[in-house]
């Protein structure tokens, strides 16, 4: 599940911008290239325990496994390598169930307000030194602004995406006709989440309640 999927998700079991936060870190952290210290705020803390369970209980649900397998053997049958054909399944599933769930009006209001308040004093997330905090600064100045989720609604936009994730790891990386097969396939991916979304939301919510009230384990646990 990608960032807002996660926050969509999270926000089902609690509202708190430092809960929702947690749950998208993984995710943002990842795109900025920075990790971030373990002294968080609990609530933040719950939130990222909250995104590895969800991701376990979506990558493992039937909705998603049958999705995927039958988009990488389509994408393999038209002629993609298969570790480009499963990157760009797995990838394309997650990025266009993120622009199905930004039409929903209460997880974009959630999204802005967890972006707005995500530096402040009870949302933190410490960093070990000033550049890894100025990227993540500018990441979300980013995001505040930025034509995502929405932009995960167009095929092309999503093509964009993919090719420029895959190619950061040099075998998954596409080839100009790769990229020209991808472009035509993403139209029936996108229809084919879109039918699949419920399925895929449901499951990956789940009863997760108990995790906002886990404490975070000591340091020296």
């Amino acid at each position: 599940m990608n960032f807002f999927g996660h926050l969509a998700v999270a926000r089902r079991v609690d509202e708190d911008p430092a809960f929702l936060l947690g749950a998208m870190a993984p995710d943002l952290l990842r795109m900025c290239g920075v990790a971030a210290e373990p002294a968080t705020s609990p609530k933040v803390a719950a939130g990222q325990r909250h995104h590895v369970e969800v991701d376990a209980r979506f990558h493992d649900n039937s909705a998603f496994t049958g999705l995927y397998t039958w988009a990488a053997r389509a994408l393999v049958q038209a002629g993609l390598p298969r570790g480009p054909a499963r990157g760009a399944a797995h990838v394309g599933i997650e990025l266009f169930l993120d622009g199905f769930l930004s039409g929903d009006v209460p997880a974009r209001a959630a999204y802005a307000r967890c972006l707005a308040e995500a530096e402040s004093a009870d949302a933190p997330l410490a960093f070990a030194d000033e550049p890894s905090h100025h990227r993540w600064r500018t990441l979300l100045a980013r995001l505040r602004v930025a034509t995502i989720p929405d932009g995960y609604r167009d095929p092309e936009f999503v093509a964009v995406r993919l090719a420029g994730t895959l190619a950061r790891r040099p075998r998954l990386a596409l080839a100009p006709s790769a990229a020209t097969v991808l472009r035509a396939f993403l139209p029936e991916l996108k229809a084919r989440v879109a039918d699949q979304a419920d399925a895929l939301v449901a499951a990956a919510s789940g009863p997760l309640d108990r995790l906002i009230n886990e404490e975070a384990p000591p340091a020296n646990a």
